[in-house]
């Protein structure tokens, strides 16, 4: 059995807890430890705003992605949430309950440099995480245990040409990262590179939020095939007294063995027509 432990995330919407190196199957037994807590009551705040180039400086205040319909949320604030509820399929935003984000093996930190507002300019958080200095490798998960949401994933791959994944990230160094969707042991990913360095997905290492679309096909055509079986079995935990049991990593995160990730707005839609 693995070890496992808590961490507090400084400006990130995130429970912190370590889990196996693979990214197949949670471990089933978390620490009930919470040293520091796991609250940011401090929230986002920068005085001097956040401009965003690749595309948070938007002319419609509502985002072209916020038009959409059918959303299965990964990653997003509570107030943005709000604009968009009754579109809302399922919900897989860690609440540290149904869903939790365990960082394997205590590769990741919280990144203390996650200051100033979030992709949709609310002070309010979102995933930030640095690798571990002296570690081979980086991995976490969006780990989601009520069977019932994770049921719903099935429509979006038997009907992948209408969804698309969505996400916002940000960053300074030139990290490769790697976001994963699998279904068993079938892993279809999306390297996600810097300008110039081959990768069909890549944002500006300028300090600014981009948002990046991926067609669902895109995943499919790599072998990614959600069933309604997607998570039998799993019962959520409270990471205080309730262990959650079985779960599935609706998404994966892989920064290899040095810099850091900073994610927001992750989710998968259908666009406006």
């Amino acid at each position: 059995m693995k070890k496992f432990f808590a961490i507090a995330a400084i400006a990130a919407l995130l429970l912190a807890c370590e889990e196996p190196a693979n990214n197949e199957e949670p471990n089933d037994k978390p620490s009930t430890e919470q040293p520091g807590g796991n609250e940011n009551e401090g929230g986002n705040e920068n005085e001097g705003g956040n401009e965003n180039e690749g595309g948070n400086e938007n002319e419609d205040p509502a985002y072209a992605c916020l038009k959409g319909s059918d959303y299965y949320l990964i990653a997003m604030d509570g107030t943005t949430y709000e604009t968009i509820k009754n579109k809302v399929v399922a919900d897989f935003r860690t609440d540290n309950y149904n869903t939790h984000l365990w960082i394997w093996e205590g590769t990741y930190v919280g990144d203390e440099s996650a200051v100033g507002a979030n992709y949709f300019g609310e002070a309010e958080g979102w995933i930030a995480l640095k690798v571990v200095s002296g570690t081979t490798w980086s991995g976490a998960g969006i780990c989601c245990y009520n069977p019932e949401a994770l049921a719903k994933l099935a429509t979006i791959t038997a009907n992948p040409e209408e969804y698309v994944f969505h996400v916002a990230l940000k960053g300074q160094d030139n990290t490769i990262q790697e976001l994963v969707l699998d279904q068993d042991g079938v892993k279809a990913k999306a390297v996600i590179g810097y300008p110039g360095s081959g990768h069909e997905y890549s944002y500006e290492r300028d300090g600014s939020w981009y948002e990046i679309e991926i067609p669902m096909t895109y995943f499919t055509e790599n072998g990614l095939l959600w069933t309604s079986s997607v998570g039998a079995g799993s019962t959520p935990g409270d990471n205080i007294t309730v262990i959650p049991v079985g779960g599935y990593n609706v998404l994966s995160i892989l920064s290899g063995a040095s810099g850091s990730i900073h994610l927001d707005a992750c989710f998968i839609y259908k666009p406006a027509k």
